[in-house]
């Protein structure tokens, strides 16, 4: 047909994230055009628009958004934390803005990286992925403002002053933001419904989940930002997973790229009894501090009847536990060799450093409670290694300067993120997962990963 008009197909290819026309574009555009020149059209009808435009931005929600979304949370709540610690001179030019950061724009990428996670693994489809986005963005924004809005109400109470602009709004803008959280919620809620025996009612079980979800969700948000750090960086753990980050390749390639073989997962007899040794000593040592913690009061003479002392000598025993309980994992991760030493050792001697210093600071405090070097570094330490094992599996290029400077950006964003937020409280309680390290360490199949890896190795020497 001479009238066709290939430009305005084109265009609708546009919609779609580059990975994805380069795997189905072709395709998807002979398939628009023959359909045009069997009926006699030149352009794209309204449908085909309209599901270019809904399809290609959700193929846009996956794993890497997800991440990206998921890095910008952590990155403003980190942001808003130390400018509303430390920049004490700013007056409101620097603390609305960071106020904003940590109430509205943290919560809304926290949103939006869950929904891009959830569309990534086929949870969610593209329409209700999208209002969702847009209802949480929307959301943040009512948030963000509400907060400002709220500090400023304060403020003028405080002088005296009558309630005036966004002081005034604080509430409608948090009841539309508790409204837009709601909507959100039930599009969320709603397909996981349907996958269980309560299909037949998931709407209406969505929309009374999402009612009483999001008034709460709101409360928490708004009254601790730091939650958001939280959501965000278990998002980021999750997208960048093999498996998720795979569900996403396989969304934008119709026919999957041919992958180099994995080199064959190999432990040796030393490795592995390396390993068990570490874990058992872990183990012991772990349940000698599990016992001492919250018995040790009756016998020890440190502590002389004083449940907290018992507590704290419990504690470093249980922190010096982690150390070989993390060498062991050391070794059983690094046995696929699908990741490089340098990614396993770094966060595995990072994180026993800072178990070491809340031994050293426990072994020494009074018990006063209060913030020290030791407790400062050991929450920093576990910080570090928590962000170089997320940013070292997220998919971005090595040889680039930007993508360096991601990386570098978001593992700064998450020390600080975990530091300030969950680090101080947090890091002494990880301690008394020593014993739950050293068990999985030990329950792990050595013996039938050996067998399975030897017997392919024995058959192609035949």
């Amino acid at each position: 047909m001479s009238g066709l008009d290939q430009r305005r197909f084109r265009r609708l290819m546009l919609w779609y994230p580059r990975t994805w026309r380069r795997g189905n574009g072709d395709v998807l555009l002979s398939l628009m055009l023959d359909d045009a020149e069997r009926t006699g059209r030149s352009r794209p009808t309204a449908a085909e628009a309209r599901a270019a435009i809904v399809h290609g931005l959700g193929a846009r929600l996956g794993a890497t958004t997800a991440m990206i979304a998921a890095s910008l949370a952590i990155l403003a709540t980190a942001a808003g934390q130390v400018g509303i610690l430390f920049l004490t001179g700013g007056g409101q030019a620097v603390h609305e803005p960071m106020l904003f950061a940590m109430t509205g724009l943290a919560p809304a990428a926290t949103g939006i990286a869950l929904i891009a996670l959830l569309r990534a693994v086929g949870l969610l489809g593209d329409g209700a992925a999208l209002i969702a986005v847009v209802c949480s963005a929307a959301a943040g924004t009512c948030s963000g403002l509400a907060g400002i809005g709220w500090a400023r109400g304060f403020d003028a109470a405080d002088a005296g002053l009558p309630q005036t602009g966004l002081a005034a709004l604080t509430l409608p803008l948090g009841a539309a933001g508790i409204l837009l959280t709601a909507v959100a919620f039930a599009l969320l809620l709603t397909p996981a419904l349907r996958r269980t025996v309560l299909a037949s009612a998931a709407s209406i079980l969505a929309v009374v989940v999402a009612v009483i979800a999001a008034p709460i969700t709101g409360t928490i948000v708004f009254f601790s930002p730091g939650t958001t750090a939280v959501v965000a960086i278990a998002v980021l753990v999750a997208a960048v997973l093999p498996r998720v980050r795979g569900a996403r390749r396989r969304d934008h390639a119709s026919v999957p790229a041919p992958q180099p073989p994995r080199p064959a997962a190999h432990v040796s007899a030393s490795g592995a009894a390396l390993s068990r040794v570490l874990a058992g000593v872990a183990l012991i040592g772990g349940a000698v501090g599990m016992t001492w913690a919250f018995a040790g009061a009756a016998w020890s003479p440190a502590a002389r009847g004083d449940d907290t002392a018992a507590m704290r000598e419990g504690i470093v025993i249980l922190a010096i536990s982690m150390i070989p309980a993390l060498a062991a994992l050391g070794v059983v991760l690094r046995r696929s060799r699908r990741t490089a030493a340098r990614d396993v050792w770094i966060p595995v001697i990072a994180a026993s450093t800072g178990f070491a210093a809340i031994a050293g600071d426990y072994a020494v405090s009074d018990g006063r409670g209060d913030l020290t070097v030791g407790w400062v570094g050991g929450a920093v330490a576990i910080g570090v290694a928590l962000a170089w094992w997320i940013v070292a599996r997220m998919p971005v290029g090595t040889g680039r300067g930007d993508a360096i400077g991601i990386r570098i950006g978001v593992g700064l964003g998450i020390v600080l993120a975990y530091a300030l937020v969950l680090g101080l409280a947090l890091t002494p309680m990880l301690a008394f997962g020593a014993p739950v390290v050293a068990l999985v360490v030990l329950i792990l199949p050595w013996r039938r990963v050996s067998r399975a890896t030897s017997v392919p190795a024995a058959g192609r020497a035949a």
